[in-house]
């Protein structure tokens, strides 16, 4: 109801409808109050105590690269293509179901975040494959054919392959009009 009251909101102009998207949006992310000495040091967290404004200025996020050519010997490389075995090219019986080109598999990407993680526009040169382990996230997908509706930034761009503006600000979208035509899939 939050997210469908935001999209209204957004696309009537209607602040009064922004406000309960915002009211929902608060009920929903606040924890009763507890008093500063029941939250222990980060090093001392047994199980998650942080309040919901604490989490929101906290933003854990984690990344594992494996590369195939350094998948050898006593190396994390190793470790990680022998525990995902199906993401490597080398175990043909079962990284065919998911490449459809095994042999240009460079290596894997695992990212672990928190909730509030957000993952700006972009796009990947290669496949992705999503697992939730808990809770829910948001995905906007598009096709490759839509890229220039997206403003990008040029291709030899530091941040080339990422969008040059925010998605989820719509007062932006007005400085990329060609964004309100890009065909999505959520």
């Amino acid at each position: 109801l939050e997210r469908a009251l935001l999209r209204e909101a957004y696309a009537l102009d209607d602040p009064e409808i922004k406000a309960r998207s915002d009211e929902l949006r608060e009920k929903r992310m606040t924890l009763p109050n507890r008093d500063e000495e029941d939250i222990p040091d980060d090093d001392e967290i047994q199980v998650d105590n942080d309040r919901e404004s604490e989490k929101r200025m906290k933003w854990y996020y984690f990344r594992l690269n494996a590369f195939l050519e350094e998948a050898k010997g006593d190396t994390v490389d190793k470790f990680v293509f022998d525990e995902v075995a199906f993401f490597d090219p080398r175990n043909t019986t079962a990284s065919h179901f998911y490449f459809v080109e095994p042999e240009d598999q460079r290596g894997i990407n695992c990212r672990f975040g928190m909730r509030g993680i957000v993952a700006e526009n972009h796009y990947d040169l290669s496949r992705n494959m999503i697992a939730i382990l808990g809770g829910e996230r948001r995905y906007i997908i598009a096709h490759p054919a839509q890229c220039s509706k997206m403003a990008l930034y040029p291709a030899q761009h530091p941040s080339g392959r990422h969008s040059s503006f925010d998605w989820s600000n719509p007062s932006d979208w007005d400085v990329h009009p060609e964004f309100r035509t890009a065909e999505v899939n959520e």
